[in-house]
């Protein structure tokens, strides 16, 4: 079974890959902190308050690239 840190790193993970975005710029947006990733993989474990600034920033960043393909499909 995994720690709540490790689920919480493995869906940042997720979404790094599916976005393609560089975890330089993940971190710098989400919190502020360009070495944020580095850290996580590092094995420090982020506040509840910072993994809910996170996790609402991966929800909305979703939501708005899933409003693009939306637009896009429509005729």
């Amino acid at each position: 079974m995994r720690t709540l840190s490790e689920q919480f790193l493995a869906e940042v993970e997720a979404f790094l890959a599916a976005s393609r975005m560089k975890p330089t710029d993940f971190g710098r947006e989400a919190v502020g902190d360009p070495s944020f990733i580095t850290h996580l993989r590092r094995g420090r474990s982020p506040s509840l308050a910072t993994a809910d600034k996170v996790r609402v920033f991966i929800r909305r960043l979703e939501a708005e690239a899933a409003g693009r393909r939306a637009r896009r499909a429509s005729p």
